[in-house]
């Protein structure tokens, strides 16, 4: 018989319903708890999915009480290394936790810590790697269907921790998880813009260049054009990516340029529009983990180290745009570099008044969230 898997989720704001929904659909995990400030958060979890978990304001009273075996970290981003810190020390057999990874890579290295320690597994949700068309993509790039891959472009917005950190892994992702090892980048901030109580710049360029000599182009917040995807150029061909499909032109298709909609294991693109990645990536995610746990996966594509190249990546922009240099990896500031340029006045703001683009997440009359 199939092992079911005991599942408890600390934070249960909007993503929290991803991972809650990926574990439903993948078919192998029970809800058995839920930790939050907020009884109305919670409520709304148990009726959306119809679940009957345990509701807690504490978490390390719940992660005490139900000694889960699975521990989803759904807080905002400072949040994150704390609160891995802390079910780590109760031994669940692997946490996932959402990306990025932590708010500093001194945070980040503190999580592999503390679970290495108590021999915990650790995943960072960079979901998308599990998209069919990401890993069609990947898969026509390791096969030479557009040769040597030259460049990726992507474009992002809303600060590099949260959107561009899902870029920064994807561009490893197709191909194939080879080392980046410098970035350069710049940034402008002008005003004092927060992100899930994060500082971001205003606007951003990245440069990254990988051990293949592949150089991915990161423009964030500079033109109106943004999406989850990448326009990737090699030495025979071409290939547009989106989350549901992709283009392919080389000589094979004649130079005209050739739609892959590959299926989803858990829904199909025609049919579930622009919900289809949250709920194909979601549970195929999901789906894996269990397959981790089983001992019938030897690995796991979101463990923590792509996490954290995904986090330094990010970060290395900042250090770049800091030290005004290109910045080799691995990177040695274990400070956000962002909060260090505004800190020390290098990068104060010309508009002061601090903002959250993400306080409509919020409820009642919090304006920052506690964890």
């Amino acid at each position: 018989m199939t092992e079911r898997y005991r599942v408890a989720v600390i934070g249960c704001g909007g993503i929290a319903a991803n991972h809650i929904r990926g574990y439903l659909d993948a078919g192998r995990y029970d809800i058995v708890a839920l930790a939050d400030l907020s009884d109305e958060a919670m409520a709304e979890k148990v009726t959306r999915f119809g679940i009957t978990p345990r509701c807690y304001h504490d978490a390390r009273a719940m992660l005490d009480a139900e000694r889960p075996d699975v521990v989803s970290i759904c807080t905002w981003h400072a949040g994150h290394a704390p609160w891995t810190i802390a079910a780590a020390s109760r031994r669940p057999r692997v946490i996932l936790c959402e990306k990025p990874m932590a708010d500093t890579l001194g945070h980040a290295e503190q999580m592999l810590v503390a679970c290495q320690r108590n021999q915990v597994r650790l995943a960072i949700s960079h979901q998308r790697r599990f998209l069919p068309s990401y890993t069609l993509a990947r898969e026509l790039i390791a096969r030479g269907a557009i040769g040597a891959v030259r460049t990726i472009q992507s474009f992002a917005a809303d600060g590099l921790p949260n959107y561009s950190s899902h870029q920064t892994d994807m561009y490893r992702w197709l191909l194939g998880d080879v080392a980046c090892d410098w970035v350069m980048g710049n940034i402008e901030r002008k005003t004092d813009r927060h992100e899930r109580n994060t500082r971001i710049e205003d606007c951003a360029v990245g440069v990254f260049h990988f051990a293949n000599d592949a150089v991915a182009l990161l423009l964030s917040d500079v033109t109106s054009t943004v999406y989850q995807g990448a326009f990737i150029t090699g030495s025979t061909g071409m290939i547009a990516l989106t989350t549901s499909d992709l283009q392919l032109l080389n000589a094979d298709t004649g130079g005209r340029w050739e739609l892959h909609t590959p299926p989803g294991r858990f829904g199909q693109p025609a049919e579930l529009g622009e919900a289809f990645e949250w709920v194909e990536a979601g549970a195929a995610q999901a789906a894996e983990l269990a397959e981790w746990l089983d001992g019938t996966r030897a690995t796991f594509r979101n463990e923590a180290h792509e996490g954290y190249i995904a986090l330094q990546m990010v970060h290395a922009v900042y250090e770049s745009a800091r030290r005004h240099e290109k910045v080799l990896l691995p990177m040695q500031t274990r400070a956000n570099p962002l909060d260090v340029m505004v800190e020390s006045g290098h990068l104060a703001p010309e508009r002061p008044g601090a903002f959250d683009i993400r306080a409509f997440l919020l409820r009642g009359e919090r304006m920052t969230s506690d964890a």
